[in-house]
């Protein structure tokens, strides 16, 4: 598949100063440092899931204590010289803080050793600078839990993805493919702050939006969006720096920003970076879509694997989108055809289906000073024009939207015959649209 370099629509200097965060070993520190975000994470020279086997503290003074943990390889992601199932070294750091100070410092995480680290037997995701003999972990939160985390994002008031989105995000949690959260439409305080509860007029907001900074991937069913700074911050750090990338349906006009300075970049030019397209126009309400069977390359995809389309198609409630000209990058895996539509004079068959993979080459600005960049894994990103709630009804476009998120995840394994028969049976009874 074609591919291209992206630059990311926000400064690439964020990049530099969220690395330039970091500490060496030994350095000593009185201010807690914020948590990376995870597109920063996923730019570091080693990326790997490991197996803890033992610990051991050394105290270097009375305020800094370093903790090599010693660990088996489970998979390397990113990072040179290195082996599944050999052992290295990696070393963290725990923190005192002077008095008076407030927060904590040091490396943390989300496990039950000090300050979060991990323990003895604990499988985690490691991102980590250094050398293959002696990794350094990158500060403060460089290790994870091993299974990544999906955010769904269910921001739309047409097509019910309040609904919808908490239903796939549950099967691609079952299927073993992420850990998933889900942020809903909400308003905010006015101070930047999102309101606590769900609220599917609102637009300036999502629930938990900092926490978008914590994610691993996104996938995005959203319409008509005007995010205050606070939250379209957070979803930026999400969505426009690599990282694996999932979108239903009007997700192509996600953002109805005024006119103004900004404006377009969210309006047109996140749609058409990301996902290959802009909003144009769809086929009436009265008409519906016949998905088409694959072909040729697109049929023996990853995201379309065990997905059975009869020669005759198979008839959605979805009314058809017009998108084309997709980017050139755009892999399409389906077609759909118009079934009535209101607009005779429009193509009739359009992509509902396309993947893309954007090369990502990391920053040269590293935390432990090193100044070469070197490819990355190329970020996955998958589109689909279906989402209208009957859709999802059917036990096809179940597969196929749990498998788009597999295959963004590079987690395609997951995806066994036990994993797909467990999707199919699900139970949906889809509601009516807005």
């Amino acid at each position: 598949m074609p591919e291209k370099t992206r630059s990311p629509l926000w400064l690439a200097s964020a990049l530099a100063l969220a690395l330039s965060a970091g500490s060496a070993i030994g350095a000593p520190s009185a201010l807690e440092q914020a948590d990376m975000p995870h597109w920063v994470l996923a730019q570091s020279s080693f990326q790997l899931e490991v197996t803890v086997l033992s610990i051991e503290e050394k105290p270097l003074t009375e305020q800094i204590t370093n903790v090599w943990h010693r660990v088996r390889i489970d998979q390397v992601m990113v990072g040179d010289g290195l082996t599944v199932g050999e052992e290295t070294a990696v070393v963290s750091q725990l923190r005192v803080n002077a008095p008076g100070t407030v927060g904590s410092s040091g490396d943390r995480g989300p496990f039950h050793g000090p300050n979060g680290l991990p323990l003895k037997g604990d499988r985690a995701r490691l991102f980590a600078s250094g050398s293959a003999s002696t990794l350094k972990t990158l500060s403060p939160n460089g290790w994870q839990l091993a299974k990544p985390l999906l955010a769904f994002v269910a921001a739309d008031d047409e097509y019910r993805s309040e609904i919808t989105m908490p239903f796939l995000a549950g099967l691609v949690e079952r299927a073993g493919i992420a850990r998933t959260a889900v942020h809903f439409a909400t308003g905010d305080d006015g101070r930047g702050s999102p309101l606590a509860e769900p609220d599917i007029a609102a637009r300036t907001s999502l629930t938990s939006a900092w926490e978008l900074r914590g994610a691993d991937g996104s996938v995005l069913y959203m319409r008509f969006r005007e995010l205050e700074s606070n939250a379209l911050n957070a979803f930026d750090e999400a969505t426009n720096h690599g990282l694996p990338l999932v979108g239903f349906r009007t997700s192509t006009h996600a953002f109805r920003y005024s006119p103004g300075p900004g404006a377009g970049r969210w309006n047109e030019q996140f749609p058409r970076e990301q996902f290959g397209t802009g909003w144009s126009f769809h086929h009436g309400h009265t008409s519906t879509t016949r998905i088409l069977p694959p072909t040729g390359e697109a049929a023996r995809h990853p995201v379309l694997a065990g997905v059975t389309i009869p020669a005759e198609g198979i008839i959605v409630p979805s009314w058809l989108y017009n998108v084309e000209p997709l980017a050139a990058d755009c892999h399409v895996l389906l077609w759909g055809e118009a079934v009535d539509s209101e607009r005779t004079d429009a193509p009739q068959r359009q992509p509902i289906l396309w993947v893309r993979e954007v090369a990502r080459t990391r920053s040269a600005t590293t935390t432990s000073g090193e100044s070469n960049a070197f490819t990355l894994p190329p970020q996955r990103i998958a589109f689909s024009t279906l989402g209208h709630p009957g859709d999802f009804a059917n036990a096809e476009v179940r597969l196929m939207a749990v498998q788009m998120c597999a295959w963004a995840m590079r987690a395609e394994a997951a995806m066994t015959e036990a994993a797909r028969a467990a999707v199919r049976a699900a139970v949906f009874d889809a509601p009516g649209t807005r």
